[in-house]
């Protein structure tokens, strides 16, 4: 094959632009209204979190009247901005849905990209929305399932940067040729590395950002006529084999294509902080009774992924953005749910972060590598813990709670959904609440989806 004779990439655009929302199952579409109600819950506590505030008043100084709107603001500004700061607001508490196999984000980029397009563009039905979601997840998992490495570059980002731009290429209406052309643009803009993420910095939140902007930007100049690199994925300075080393398993990519949609392996996260951290929250929180008092306990040992022990096992230190220090952490997350029971959103506030109690109980807390488990493999927790009195008492968890195997319910995303609104503090009316739900839950029956846009707006 010649760097001009495209196959994997073709397969995915064939994919993408054959596929409407006639092809998609129930519980394809049920799931992917579940995961629109909870990226769109997470935004509300999202817009005040460091950073955000910071990037809304930067854009309402570019402000424009046409173009796309800024959620929970009261203005609009060019689609790739406006889908940048969506995706700022929607992961910056890192409570948005996660692929546990690849530990990535998938809404964060489609989600924004897609309204933004739908938004400029105009007409775009609630069908139409729901298709472009399902194949811009599509897209990001099958990339990112075909990778083996450890986390280096931030998944979210390089891979999203494809999901975005095939989102919006779908909404925008694209034949293959220019869905093809939109993939290769964004390749050009793909990035996103972790450094911001192991030194706690708040660009980390905004890496999914620029990617949702850079796929809004990519479709606009696709549908223009603007050529792309046909072989973003495989060519020889394609995306796996100059990101990835090309060490890969194209198989994977089109495992299945159109016959099922990833959308269903998507996990919802009950605990606003690092989804690596989830499964030693959940064993914490099985133990806490059986172990009584914290001031009992000698040490804690957590046993995880080598990658896992990477991102989130160091001691829990707080640095320049404490918020970013104690969602990275396991020690921390870990200390919380012991002492208080649980972990939510106000856990993570500044005097939170600083108690002693849960300080104090989190330089007890080591986290080590499970030989035994594959270094990517996010989702085993195994807890061990040691009281004064001699006794140990040990949990594991194979799953965290939201993972397809162990999900949360409806109920439980619609309370999540109520209590981030809650605690954003914004003066939400209830009958705005259950307007909002009860729009995207009968999604697919709205004309335009400039109306969910608007419900979105302050």
């Amino acid at each position: 094959m010649t760097d001009m004779e495209p196959g994997l990439e073709k397969r995915l655009i064939e994919h993408i632009a054959r596929t409407g929302f006639e092809d998609l199952d129930a519980e394809t579409v049920r799931c992917c209204k579940k995961l629109i109600l909870d990226s769109l819950g997470v935004v509300f506590p999202g817009s005040r979190a460091p950073g955000c505030p910071e990037i809304l008043d930067l854009l309402r100084s570019w402000q424009s009247k046409e173009g796309a709107s800024v959620f929970l603001a009261d203005f609009r500004t060019a689609p790739p901005l406006a889908a940048m700061a969506n995706s700022a607001m929607m992961h910056a508490l890192d409570f948005d849905d996660t692929l546990d196999t690849s530990a990535l984000h998938t809404f964060v980029n489609v989600l924004p990209a897609a309204l933004a397009a739908a938004e400029n563009r105009g007409g775009i039905g609630g069908k139409e929305l729901i298709t472009a979601l399902v194949l811009g997840v599509d897209v990001i998992c099958r990339i990112s399932l075909a990778i083996d490495r450890p986390l280096s570059w931030i998944r979210t980002a390089t891979c999203g940067s494809f999901g975005a731009a095939a989102a919006a290429g779908k909404i925008l209406g694209l034949d293959e040729e220019r869905l093809s052309n939109a993939l290769g643009v964004v390749y050009a803009q793909t990035s996103g590395n972790a450094q911001g993420l192991i030194e706690s910095r708040l660009v980390k939140r905004m890496q999914p950002g620029f990617a949702a902007s850079a796929g809004v930007v990519s479709a606009f100049l696709a549908a223009r006529g603007i050529t792309g690199s046909l072989r973003f994925l495989t060519g020889a300075y394609g995306f796996y084999p100059l990101y990835e080393h090309g060490d890969y398993h194209p198989e994977r990519v089109g495992q299945a294509l159109g016959e099922r949609f990833s959308i269903a392996d998507l996990s919802i996260k009950p605990y606003p902080c690092c989804r690596m951290t989830h499964s030693a929250i959940g064993a914490a929180l099985k133990l806490k009774e059986r172990i009584g008092s914290v001031d009992n306990i000698e040490r804690i040992e957590v046993s995880v992924s080598s990658m896992v022990t990477e991102m989130v096992g160091k001691p829990f230190r707080i640095g320049e953005n404490p918020q970013v220090d104690a969602q990275f952490s396991i020690p921390y997350t870990t200390a919380c749910a012991l002492v208080r029971g649980d972990v939510f959103l106000q856990d993570f506030e500044a005097d939170s972060i600083s108690d002693p109690a849960v300080k104090r109980l989190a330089d007890r807390i080591t986290v080590c590598t499970d030989p035994n488990l594959s270094a990517k493999d996010i989702l085993p927790s195994e807890m061990t813990v040691a009281r004064n009195d001699g006794k140990v008492f040990s949990e594991r968890v194979p799953v965290p709670l939201g993972n397809p195997h162990n999900p949360m319910s409806v109920g439980q995303c619609r309370e999540k959904f109520a209590k981030c609104i809650d605690y954003s503090g914004l003066s939400i009316p209830e009958e705005g609440k259950n307007s909002l739900i009860s729009m995207i839950e009968d999604l697919e029956a709205i004309p335009d989806v400039s109306e969910l846009v608007r419900a979105m707006r302050r």
